[in-house]
């Protein structure tokens, strides 16, 4: 199976990391001299202690590996006492093993050792294994920065470990790797190397997410829609645009002040409903998926709900399971426009300042979702127009004929 990662010109390419990623690394000043490789003794001691919290392959495996390739554990030293030191292991994987990667026949407990490059040879991709430095986040990127710079521009692979690993990746700049790859399982995240630095870097791309407001606004949050569902997954008019775009909230998603994702909200009672959530083909390989999801799931708590709900495409479960999401337990899979979905279900906290009955009069009539900022009729209240009492009290006197 021949793998194309499109490999650019290593002149210009570079791995491009989220701008919480780097502000992370800034924390801690670790020059890549005091990144050591560890020996056999240092790996056995520090995988006793990371087996107690995350799943690791047995010595068997780790002797296996490490006969392969002993370069690959590194580790960053806690003062002289190897036994708290904080390390990382990384697979560089040959054609095969990267194929294997994404095509879901690997094993992270127990990968094949010849997929795995010897010290010299050229790697296809990177894997990192395991990151096991508790207590020291900033320590474990800084590890991780050391890896990529080791292996070259080529792409980094990564299995989140629990759903903290899993937030820590996605907020340092990792993706889903399916859009890139069709075959890859779910779980699996990617960064890929940039083409060239002033195309690349997501970390300098401005990403905003807010209420749609005008016309104009909803304007574009139906181009979007028109091109994601009806273009793409042959959606009639009237299946997409389906009379309750007038009945909810949207939020339209923007890379560099263009629109590149929405959603809409709406609400029912206790629980709110996020949906037609769409993305433009060319923005999904950004994060700009989990910034509209995180700011749908932070507007209902605004408002003080505590239950959310949603309709997800059958293959798209995983991926809103990573925001705490599940599966409605005994309830089977339907289909509407021809594509089956699932219905899910998601337990919120309302923020400490929700909008709750008895808030300030004020707060109440301000624009959606801008409740802790002045609105129109705040600023009218600080510059009263002096005249307009008396034009009110003029009309209701002509009104009463007096």
């Amino acid at each position: 199976m021949n793998i194309d990662f499109a490999t650019p010109d290593p002149s210009t390419a570079q791995i491009s990391f989220s701008k919480s990623f780097y502000k992370m690394v800034a924390r801690t000043a670790i020059p890549s001299m005091a990144i050591e490789i560890a020996t056999k003794v240092e790996v056995v001691n520090a995988l006793k202690i990371a087996r107690k919290v995350l799943p690791i392959a047995d010595g068997l495996v780790i002797d296996a590996i490490w006969n392969r390739n002993p370069e690959i554990f590194r580790l960053i030293r806690n003062g002289s006492d190897s036994a708290d030191a904080a390390m990382l292991a990384y697979l560089p994987l040959n054609a095969e093993g990267a194929a294997a990667l994404i095509d879901g026949r690997f094993d992270g407990i127990a990968p094949c050792p010849t997929w795995i490059c010897r010290p010299g040879e050229t790697a296809e991709a990177t894997y990192i294994w395991l990151v096991f430095t508790p207590g020291r986040m900033s320590t474990g990127l800084r590890l991780v920065q050391e890896v990529v710079l080791l292996g070259g521009n080529i792409p980094v692979f990564a299995r989140p470990a629990n759903t903290a690993s899993n937030r820590i990746l996605l907020e340092i700049g990792l993706i889903q790797a399916a859009p890139f790859f069709p075959a890859a399982p779910d779980w699996l995240l990617v960064i890929l190397p940039s083409c060239t630095p002033s195309v690349a870097a997501p970390a300098k791309s401005k990403i905003t997410v807010q209420v749609a407001r005008t016309m104009d606004d909803m304007m574009k949050v139906f181009s979007v829609r028109s091109a994601t569902y009806m273009a793409e997954q042959f959606a009639t008019y009237d299946e997409e645009f389906d009379g309750n775009d007038f009945c909810g909230t949207h939020l339209m998603g923007c890379i560099d002040g263009d629109i590149g994702g929405c959603v809409r909200i709406r609400y029912f009672g206790d629980f709110a409903k996020l949906e037609r959530m769409a993305v433009r083909s060319e923005y999904r390989n950004t994060r700009l998926m989990y910034h509209i999801a995180y700011a749908s799931i932070e507007h209902c708590r605004q408002k003080g709900f505590r239950r959310l709900y949603a309709h997800a495409r059958a293959d798209l479960v995983p991926l809103w399971c990573r925001f705490g999401a599940r599966p409605v337990p005994n309830r089977p899979t339907f289909s509407f426009s021809d594509i089956e979905f699932r219905e899910l279900e998601m337990d919120i906290e309302p923020s400490s300042d929700a909008i709750r009955f008895g808030a300030d009069p004020m707060v109440t009539v301000r624009p959606e979702g801008d409740w802790d900022r002045l609105g129109p009729l705040d600023r009218a209240q600080m510059h009263p127009r002096n005249n307009r009492k008396a034009l009110i009290d003029h009309k209701v006197k002509r009104m009463l004929g007096r």
